[in-house]
């Protein structure tokens, strides 16, 4: 068998190549595949902490869950104190915040608006939750029960507005008439509303 000068360069060709990488360290060029985290395993602990919070706020006592300037709480308030007992007792560790009053008048004011903090009042309103928490079984209410802000922030009058007429016409751009992609009677995705 005749080897020719071709198949003793290609013999020789490939006996290096074989060996470079071995020789040479090859594998600096070799990245190892990416491993995809499982879907959605980035973004949990935003949720579970997004969770947290609105955990939290369920033991916000609001303003309005009181009478009008006053100590006594109305119904829904009641209610909702009896579920922040029931809540305590069974094991949620969330301190209780009685959210700062702002609908006093102050008469050294030229208008005499009821838009004042009042921190007595505060102070009154956290000492008849504490009672409320004592007497329902939760032992440590006088540590727990604080007067603060409100975790989330209320509507302005005209967000209020907005949102109710909102609610009432139709759902914001999901339905109704023009709503949704086509913006016509029956057109496209969303146009009629469902009433045709």
């Amino acid at each position: 068998m005749k080897i020719t000068c071709f198949t003793r360069r290609l013999a020789l060709l490939l006996l290096a190549a074989g060996f470079v990488p071995a020789v040479s360290g090859g594998d600096r060029h070799y990245h190892p595949r990416y491993v995809m985290p499982p879907l959605g395993s980035i973004s949990d602990e935003i949720w579970q902490r997004q969770e947290h919070n609105a955990e939290a706020s369920d033991f916000v006592v609001y303003q309005h869950e009181f009478k009008l300037n006053g100590i006594r709480l109305n119904w829904a308030g009641e209610d909702h104190v009896k579920q922040i007992a029931m809540r305590l007792q069974s094991g949620q560790d969330f301190p209780v915040v009685i959210e700062r009053s702002v609908t006093t008048a102050r008469e050294d004011t030229t208008y005499k608006y009821p838009v004042h903090p009042n921190p007595e009042l505060d102070l009154r309103r956290r000492e008849v939750i504490v009672q409320a928490l004592l007497a329902m079984g939760v032992t440590d209410a006088d540590e727990r029960v604080v007067v603060a802000p409100a975790f989330a922030e209320g509507f302005t009058g005209t967000e209020a507005a907005a949102t109710y007429l909102r609610g009432i016409m139709g759902g914001g751009g999901r339905g109704g008439y023009g709503g949704g992609l086509g913006g016509s009677l029956g057109g496209g995705f969303g146009g009629g509303g469902g009433f045709f």
